[in-house]
């Protein structure tokens, strides 16, 4: 005998049915983990607390996009053959993205343009000399500095220009835009180097050196390390000097609280961090089209709100 269903019951089945495969799809779907990304955050010196700033930027976008980030420090800040074995460790360990802060930007800049990574990759903080890198304006920075100093300064001033580090395209930047300004801020400026005998020390020792033998009324840092290591020098020194630059670290917050440091650049390194990750991983070119924000922060201007979040990311 043939059984014969009525069309509403053939409905309602089919109804169940479909609902019984929505249901299991939606499980499906919302419990499948999808694969964490990768992200080498690649960068230059061995102070990994110098980076933490951006690394928290870049590890903020992650939570949101599925991925990990791995700071990964050099044993110096110059060896660019050391952050070179780096890159190619990192793709060939299957690094799904990288951010790379140069050390060197022409050793860096050639390697990448032979080896053209099949992975996404940018430039944070330092490129390798062109315009694909996520960073304040490095010229615009110098510029605010030497307005800064001859607003605070007398013009007969002697400054003296920490020219270290030069092999990052960030520093070379500043140090040809600040000579280069248009602004007249001292009676005259020189340019502080190590010799051939000071290549491999501490920079600390060579700008003891220069404090010792050269007199001047300001001196003038363009990077981080340039300038942490002219407070040791001049802390040690028991040196009474005025002291601008361009820096981002806590230590040289510290120092500018402390009214050694008259007046810091301080450029926004957690959207660096933040912006640089998002971009890497959006699966479309990357433009770098964004501005990122920088300050000139005094003492007395330091703990405003303006400057809160700046100065201190730890409070965000």
């Amino acid at each position: 005998m043939k059984i014969r269903l009525r069309p509403a019951l053939v409905l309602a089945l089919a109804m169940i049915l479909a609902l019984i495969l929505e249901f299991a799809y939606y499980v499906y779907v919302n419990n499948r983990e999808d694969p964490i990304r990768q992200v080498s955050l690649i960068v230059y010196g061995s102070d990994s607390a110098r980076w933490e700033s951006l690394k928290q930027g870049a590890e903020l976008a992650a939570g949101d996009l599925n991925a990990e980030v791995t700071l990964i420090t050099m044993s110096s800040e110059e060896d660019a053959m050391e952050q070179i074995s780096l890159i190619g460790r990192e793709i060939e360990n299957g690094a799904d993205a990288l951010l790379i802060a140069a050390c060197d930007a022409k050793a860096v800049g050639e390697y990448m343009e032979h080896v053209r990574p099949k992975i996404p990759y940018l430039f944070v903080e330092s490129g390798i000399g062109n315009d694909e890198c996520l960073a304040a304006d490095d010229t615009e920075m110098a510029v605010s500095l030497a307005k800064t100093i001859a607003e605070n300064e007398k013009e007969w001033i002697k400054v003296a220009l920490i020219a270290d580090h030069t092999e990052r395209d960030s520093v070379k930047k500043r140090l040809d835009a600040i000579q280069n300004a248009g602004v007249t801020f001292a009676d005259e400026i020189v340019l502080w180097e190590r010799n051939e005998q000071e290549r491999n020390k501490k920079a600390q020792f060579f700008l003891q050196r220069e404090l010792t033998e050269e007199a001047v009324d300001v001196v003038v840092a363009l990077d981080n390390s340039s300038m942490e290591e002219l407070l040791d020098a001049t802390v040690n020194l028991n040196k009474d000097i005025k002291i601008y630059g361009i820096a981002n670290s806590s230590k040289s917050v510290y120092y500018l609280d402390n009214r050694l440091i008259k007046s810091l650049v301080y450029q926004d390194e957690f959207s660096i961090g933040y912006l640089g990750l998002t971009e890497v991983l959006s699966g479309g070119t990357i433009t770098t089209d964004h501005t990122i924000r920088y300050e000139v922060v005094d003492h007395d201007a330091m703990y405003e709100e303006a400057y809160q979040k700046l100065l201190f990311p730890h409070v965000r």
